[in-house]
């Protein structure tokens, strides 16, 4: 990192390079946003995955803790990165959030955001049973794995996070940019208005994780029907939570059955 080696003045003004400290800290902050922005945009760091540590961004860099903690934080209002508690930075989104997009879906109705999720995540996931590639799979099972990790150890936190990072893997596992973008924009309102936190607090963990596991099994044998359906009776429990009605969908009453093949996902089973 740069420093100036004149004398700074009374008015903050390095002398001989007439730039004051609030303007070399704001080029060093966008330079190093633009930096990490790059990484993510280009799959360096793909969507899905953990951020180097904030010491390892440092030395990246070049640069100290509040610089990186500002990149970061810009990063994570355009809608890349989502820092997580005692977790770590996440990549969310490959480009930022279509802000006019997210802006105006914050002005709607919570049935009808829950409604728009559900058309999108039906076409979403019948599109990746089509087009995924076997990076969309591993991503999927990356997230499903520590999701069931989560619920081993009788951690909750986070669940709404893992439910829409799951999600927003699926609607890029089509290849499109635009269902990429939707997705982006829909989760940012979701979080904005609280509907992620209190649709993931309405519905048993074991059971969302479950119809996640489904979900997966579906895309990667590309059982495009299947995937769709699956997906339509995953959101309706949510869409069902935040109308007040008892979130119990088809799918819960096939993991309590007895006659149920499987009544827990694979990834939970103990070893």
């Amino acid at each position: 990192m740069a420093r100036g080696t004149g004398a700074t003045s009374g008015t903050g003004t390095t002398s001989g390079t007439g730039t004051t400290g609030g303007e070399a800290r704001g080029r060093r902050v966008a330079i190093a946003t633009q930096t990490l922005r790059a990484r993510v945009a280009s799959g360096e760091w793909p969507v899905g995955s953990r951020i180097p540590t904030e010491p390892e961004l440092c030395e990246l860099l070049g640069v100290g803790r509040s610089t990186v903690r500002e990149a970061v934080r810009a990063l994570a209002t355009l809608g890349m990165l989502e820092p997580l508690t005692a977790r770590g930075t996440f990549v969310r989104a490959a480009t930022p959030s279509p802000a006019l997009l997210t802006d105006s879906l914050a002005a709607y109705d919570p049935v009808e955001l829950v409604g728009l999720r559900r058309a999108l995540d039906v076409d979403a996931a019948q599109t990746a049973a089509a087009r995924r590639s076997s990076g969309d799979l591993e991503l999927l099972e990356a997230e499903l794995h520590d999701e069931t990790a989560r619920l081993r150890a009788g951690d909750s936190r986070d669940a709404a996070s893992h439910c829409s990072r799951f999600h927003g893997i699926i609607a890029r596992a089509g290849g499109g940019r635009l269902m990429a973008d939707l997705d982006a924009a829909l989760a940012s309102a979701f979080r904005t208005a609280g509907l992620d936190e209190r649709i993931a607090s309405g519905t048993d963990v074991a059971v969302r994780i479950d119809e996640h596991d489904r979900i997966l099994t579906a895309i990667r044998g590309r059982d495009v029907g299947i995937a769709a359906h699956l997906m339509a009776l995953h959101v309706d429990a949510a869409l069902r939570s935040v109308s007040h009605e008892p979130v119990v969908t088809e799918l819960t009453t096939l993991v309590a059955s007895p006659r149920s093949p499987r009544t827990r996902p694979r990834s939970a089973r103990a070893s």
